[in-house]
């Protein structure tokens, strides 16, 4: 898994990773992206929903999917819409500065949102100063996760790390199982998030494919014990 130097890189996943989908923000950001797009495109609440979740299907990345199903708009205006309000959902969160805090690797934020979003919502858990850099939606241009090119590209920025030298942090289930077809490590972190997780029930056993280790939240007494591994570096 690591190169001669026994060093590894970690990336980390925001939305649901970081935090938990279940403080309310994605939710939020969720109405707050239908309502832009009601506004935009003269839609119904519901309108705005089914097109919403058909985009995040399609490209794994709202505005993404948006273009590719033909709806043209301006992704800064509406990702900043999207987002506003982080400061009433998010607060500094000391179980997982401490658990960044623990571990000596080289860390970065790998998001499929916009980096300048990404950046409000971890100063306002408190761990900006943890991570070397953010890879967002600017950085990859037509491109986001799960495709291989754009963990290729971020790796490659990096330097210094293979695929297989990194460990990918992540809530969906598709981003981990392109990071582990890439052959990084995985820790998943669950969700009740239909969007982001895995049902199961189809046969298959993506937990026993793909993960290397999950947890219900990034915190050393999480992690310790499952992935020793994050200590030993």
């Amino acid at each position: 898994m690591t190169g001669s130097d026994g060093e590894q890189c970690l990336l980390f996943d925001l939305d649901g990773t970081l935090y938990l989908e279940s403080n309310g923000y994605v939710q939020h950001c969720r109405k707050q992206a239908c309502d832009f797009l009601c506004a935009k495109f003269g839609w119904s609440a519901e309108q705005a929903e089914e097109k919403r979740k058909l985009a995040l299907k399609t490209s794994n990345q709202t505005v993404k999917g948006l273009r590719t199903l033909g709806y043209d708009l301006d992704d800064k205006e509406f990702v900043t819409h999207m987002r506003s309000g982080v400061e009433k959902y998010l607060i500094e969160d000391p179980k997982l500065q401490a658990f960044l805090s623990s571990l000596p690797q080289k860390k970065y934020v790998f998001t499929n949102t916009r980096e300048v979003e990404a950046e409000k919502a971890l100063r306002c858990l408190g761990v900006r100063d943890h991570f070397l850099g953010v890879y967002g939606a600017d950085f990859m241009g037509d491109s986001c996760k799960p495709e291989a090119s754009a963990f290729q590209r971020v790796v490659d920025d990096i330097g210094g790390f293979k695929l297989s030298e990194c460990v990918m942090f992540e809530d969906s289930i598709k981003n981990v199982i392109a990071a582990k077809e890439l052959g990084m490590k995985t820790v998943f972190v669950r969700g009740r998030d239909p969007e982001q997780g895995y049902a199961g029930g189809d046969g298959s056993d993506p937990e026993k494919r793909v993960i290397d280790v999950a947890c219900d939240a990034l915190t050393v007494e999480n992690l310790r014990e499952g992935a020793p591994w994050l200590w030993k570096n």
